[in-house]
């Protein structure tokens, strides 16, 4: 899986989801286990994370890995549809402008009348 919104990628590439796998699963060679562990202990929320799954089956934590992942992409998925920016609606505008120019117009009317 590499895909923008999945749990594991964080963007900087340090620990990828197939590398967390296999430490898992104990496939990590020595220095691996190693390099994982201490990009482990300057990440608390990421160790808290690993020691959950470790409680877990390799099965079970494939499956609520695939699972954060589908909840995760659907969240975003449905906030980026929903917030569409202001700049492109252009009957927004158009109404703001309308009801300036109707503002505007009613001041005169009420500047002039009361003279």
């Amino acid at each position: 899986m590499s895909g923008l919104y999945e749990i594991w990628n964080d963007g900087k590439g340090k620990l990828s989801e197939e590398k967390i796998q296999a430490y898992l699963e104990g496939t990590l060679s020595p220095e691996e286990q190693r390099e994982v562990e201490f990009l482990l202990s300057e990440e608390t929320m990421e160790s808290d994370a690993l020691e959950g799954l470790k409680q877990l089956p390799v099965e079970a934590t494939q499956s609520s890995i695939k699972k954060l992942d589908k909840q995760l992409h659907q969240f975003v998925y449905k906030n980026k549809r929903r917030a569409r920016p202001f700049a492109d609606n252009k009957w927004s505008w158009l109404a703001i402008i309308l009801i300036l120019l109707l503002c505007i117009l009613a001041y005169f009317i009420l500047h002039f009348v009361s003279e």
